[in-house]
């Protein structure tokens, strides 16, 4: 059809009676006029002259040139020569100067003149997300996030960050404290690879949502320093399931930690929690894990007796 609409375009410019031509194109009348109005609206129209002049908030006139000049004056100033884009030059050239000038014009005069200044680049480090994994040994995938809790006789919050090992569901190592930064974040995963003892195993991977202190540059250099290989992942925005070891054991935390007590002071929920923990390692047991503690699943692993119903965990 279309090589046919454009061969009846031909001879109809040629002179020829339209009704006749599209009479022997087999072309209907609805769709010839619907092509020509179509290429009428492509052809390209002219914009309006370039006026070469701007005006003033008083309402005098100003060439293209003295904005040049302007522009190019602020430029020079000790603030202004790599600081603010083409948008910005609109409103110092109010503020300085008095001149209206449309941004649209203010980048055509900075390109025309080599005003623009070079675009900034982020550097953004490439985020490994999370794949599925069969996790069949302790120390194998470890999960940890940031929780914060309050206490009552201080009025001001607390913060936790624990580490958890998928497999066995043993709590490796955590924070707690009054904040909870990248650098406590570093202190505290070195820390928990000291106990845990990863070099006899293979490569570890940890597991992370994308918090501001696991994004971040100290925490990613950090880790790029450990002689040990260690690969950290982030669960996709919004799917708090693919961190499930870490919040389950979270909402524990909740349920059987921050309901029951009353905290006077940031040393009473210390004290607390370093209980909790270890009473959550050797005494709590655990449904995810046959009714075992964390520690017990370790010490069935080494001997290799671990029980025949234990699946292992797919995240």
């Amino acid at each position: 059809m279309g090589h046919r609409l454009k061969v009846a375009s031909y001879f109809i410019n040629q002179g020829f009676k339209i009704c006749k031509v599209l009479k022997f194109s087999y072309i209907h009348k609805t769709t010839w006029y619907r092509f020509k109005n179509s290429e009428e609206n492509n052809k390209k129209t002219p914009g309006r002259p370039i006026p070469g002049f701007s005006y003033t908030k008083l309402g005098g006139i100003v060439s293209d040139q003295e904005i040049i000049a302007a522009m190019k004056e602020i430029r020079t100033r000790e603030y202004y020569t790599n600081a603010g884009g083409y948008i910005k030059l609109k409103y110092y050239l109010y503020n300085f100067y008095g001149f209206i000038v449309n941004k649209k014009k203010i980048y055509r005069l900075c390109k025309e003149n080599n005003l623009l200044l070079p675009r900034k680049r982020k550097n953004r480090r490439k985020r490994q997300i999370s794949c599925n994994r069969v996790v069949t040994r302790p120390n194998q995938v470890w999960e940890f996030d940031i929780k914060y809790g309050y206490i009552h006789g201080e009025n001001r919050f607390f913060y936790i960050c624990v580490y958890i090992d998928v497999f066995s569901r043993k709590i490796i190592h955590y924070h707690i404290g009054l904040r909870c930064t990248a650098k406590n974040l570093i202190s505290s995963f070195t820390t928990a690879l000291k106990k845990s003892d990863i070099s006899i195993y293979d490569n570890l991977v940890i597991r992370s949502d994308n918090g501001p202190q696991m994004t971040s540059k100290a925490f990613y250099n950090h880790l790029a320093t450990i002689t040990h290989k260690v690969e950290h992942e982030f669960i996709p925005c919004a799917t708090p399931n693919k961190n499930a070891h870490v919040e389950s054991f979270y909402s524990i935390v909740e349920l059987e930690f921050m309901s029951v007590y009353y905290f006077n002071s940031f040393k009473d929920v210390y004290i607390k929690f370093n209980n909790f923990v270890e009473n959550y390692n050797n005494i709590r047991v655990h449904s995810g894990i046959r009714y075992h503690t964390p520690n017990k699943i370790i010490e069935l692993y080494n001997n290799g007796s671990l029980p025949s119903n234990l699946k292992s965990p797919n995240i």
